[in-house]
């Protein structure tokens, strides 16, 4: 226990300098931060007047009124930044893989995989980030005790998921060297997921939670902060995220036994 909470620290101290390294970077163009800044904060804007808009035409979306669907929107941000803050380094995978800089990765006695994920931290989400969370506590959303248990489970297998996502994704890598399409790919069909699927007609809905787990991910933490999930609808979440961390964990250890080394 005592080593795996020293190895926790260390890993933890990695991705802080890594991080650190990173902010300095981007600060380098403070007028370039400006311009990226504004433009995040001005497309949350819009979709939520967006949202306002459909509503002053219908009053209610797939049953949804404008309040909930506005809560969908912020937890889909919320769970989509921790995706871009925490593993931004995969859309720079590609380069290493191509370049050969992933050889010395395998070198090092650290996860390839840790190093492949956590190499750039994007500083510019997390003003949003913070954003989003106030917007979400200003919803005045009032859980019990079970239906704050509920929403931190759901909460955490949505993480778990867009974790194993980006893991998939790197493993692809390794073997194709397609990251940036890969990426950009679930990047769109996450986008799908700023509205309730319950909008979109039973093929669709069926492939964004079994194929490609995203109605998981997205819209299930949102349904259980409006208290609106039954508890085999939680187990079955449990069971999705676990198997989608353990394939693509799988697929990534795969995926390092079918490396050629760009030196070879």
């Amino acid at each position: 226990m005592a080593d795996k909470l020293k190895r926790l620290r260390i890993y933890w101290k990695i991705w802080w300098t890594s991080s650190i390294l990173s902010v300095e970077s981007v600060l380098e163009n403070r007028l370039g931060v400006a311009f990226l800044l504004s433009g995040k904060i001005v497309r949350f804007i819009f979709f939520i007047f967006f949202l306002v808009i459909i509503n002053r035409q219908v009053q209610q979306i797939a049953g949804y009124s404008l309040n909930q669907m506005i809560t969908f929107f912020l937890m889909f941000n919320l769970l989509d930044l921790f995706g871009q803050l925490f593993f931004r380094g995969i859309y720079w995978f590609r380069d290493q893989v191509v370049t050969g800089e992933f050889d010395f990765k395998l070198t090092k006695p650290v996860s390839p995989l840790f190093q492949a994920l956590t190499r750039h931290t994007d500083i510019l989400d997390l003003p949003l980030l913070v954003a989003t969370i106030i917007f979400l506590f200003r919803q005045g959303i009032t859980l019990t005790t079970s239906q704050a248990l509920v929403f931190l489970i759901t909460l955490v297998s949505g993480m778990v998921i867009v974790t194993a996502i980006h893991i998939a994704v790197a493993a692809l890598g390794v073997m194709t060297t397609e990251v940036d399409h890969t990426i950009m790919i679930y990047r769109d069909l996450s986008m799908m997921a700023r509205v309730p699927v319950d909008v979109y007609t039973d093929s669709v809905r069926a492939l964004l939670t079994f194929v490609i787990p995203i109605a998981v991910a997205y819209t299930l933490p949102a349904k259980s902060l409006l208290g609106l999930v039954t508890l085999p609808t939680v187990l079955l979440a449990l069971v999705i995220s676990a198997l989608a961390l353990t394939l693509s964990l799988r697929l990534w250890h795969y995926a390092l036994t079918q490396y050629s080394s760009a030196s070879s």
